[in-house]
């Protein structure tokens, strides 16, 4: 059995019945280890699949035990999770029960010095399938390779942290917004999948930030923009109710931004951020005039706002398909867009040379009888 298995076995169990009834039944005398290990792994893929307990169907069971299945990182999260938590019991514990012999075994793997040990992958099958107890010398070297292990990886960790120093969360959120300006690129050039592949990436780190910090606001801001850049994603593919789904969240995100910090110098710029993301949402809705409310107030907030002037431009040209034509505020939008926007992903010189277009457009159709 492999932490795969053993993953797959528990919560499609746990779909079944419940959670410790699927893991007590399958290794009684180790399973609150087995928990302890196994819940922020199940946190998650909950938050993975939208909220949604994993456990709560059979499907839903057998999806999460797909994506762990694939997802290597994750099986070692589980692995490092369950070496830990044995490492206290087998170092105290003078007599170790079948169960915590098999978790040792499952949580070490194929490793070289597991087969070392026990002579070969197919014994490890064999004690994994069959009621059998390891002798008491191999049960000590079971522990001692147990103990090893958790050592390295305290090593490794401490190795890391070293490398993260203080810079590490700054780093990220460069990261992030520089996948965020990216998505919102493709989604300009109709390549939607490379578009969401980018988003989910961008999500992935952001909740890295806030799972350890979630007070940081501009990183609070980031998860409302990857929210709205994936309500594009499905406004573009047409599918009304996901779109409005992270419209609702991307709302929530720059709601509590906007209530909740105070407009001072140091948070000004996350404040009119969080502005203009509602202005974005309210876009995204079809509410042209109050998105344009929104985005005046973040250049009220900050004047050199490149994103917000160019969405305020977006606004305004929405606007004008349903007949409302504003040249002197498209004009200006666009103007100021320019002015600010100089080495601002995503604002480079084609995509203005496009915008102009557009506005030549509306020049045009206004100038008609």
């Amino acid at each position: 059995m492999s932490v795969a298995l053993l993953f797959r076995k528990v919560v499609i169990g746990a779909a079944e019945s419940s959670l410790d009834v699927a893991g007590a039944a399958l290794l009684p005398g180790a399973w609150p280890i087995v928990k302890g290990a196994l819940t922020p792994v199940l946190d998650r893929l909950k938050q993975r699949f939208g909220g949604q307990d994993v456990t709560a169907s059979t499907q839903l069971a057998s999806d999460a035990a797909s994506a762990f299945e694939r997802d290597e990182h994750l099986q070692e999260l589980f692995r490092t999770n369950l070496l830990a938590a044995l490492e206290p019991v087998v170092r105290g514990q003078k007599e170790i029960g079948q169960d915590v012999q098999k978790l040792m075994l499952i949580a070490l793997g194929n490793t070289k010095a597991l087969e070392d040990l026990l002579g070969g992958v197919s014994r490890i099958e064999e004690v994994l399938a069959g009621g059998v107890s390891l002798k008491p010398d191999d049960i000590e070297k079971l522990a001692a390779t147990v103990a090893r292990y958790v050592k390295v990886n305290d090593q490794t960790r401490t190795i890391a942290q070293q490398e993260m120093g203080q810079v590490a969360g700054e780093l990220i959120k460069r990261q992030a917004a520089r996948i965020e300006a990216r998505a919102v690129e493709l989604i300009r050039d109709h390549k939607l999948d490379r578009a969401a592949d980018e988003v989910r990436e961008g999500l992935v780190l952001v909740s890295v930030l806030l799972n350890e910090a979630p007070s940081d606001t501009s990183v609070r801001v980031l998860l409302g923009y990857f929210y709205k850049a994936m309500a594009q994603i499905f406004t573009e593919a047409s599918s009304t109710v996901e779109a409005n789904l992270y419209l609702d969240r991307a709302s929530e995100v720059f709601e509590l931004v906007k209530d909740v910090i105070p407009a001072d110098k140091k948070t000004i710029g996350d404040v009119a951020s969080a502005i203009n993301g509602i202005g974005n949402v309210y876009y995204g809705r079809g509410e042209y005039e109050k998105a344009i409310d929104n985005f005046r107030l973040a250049t009220t907030l900050v004047p050199n706002y490149a994103y917000a002037w160019h969405d305020m431009f977006g606004a305004y040209d929405g606007l004008a398909r349903r007949g409302k034509i504003d040249l002197k505020e498209l004009r200006h939008a666009l103007l100021k867009t320019k002015e600010t926007g100089q080495g601002t992903p995503g604002l480079d010189a084609g995509y203005i040379a496009q915008l102009e277009n557009t506005l030549r457009g509306w020049e045009q159709q206004a100038a008609q009888p």
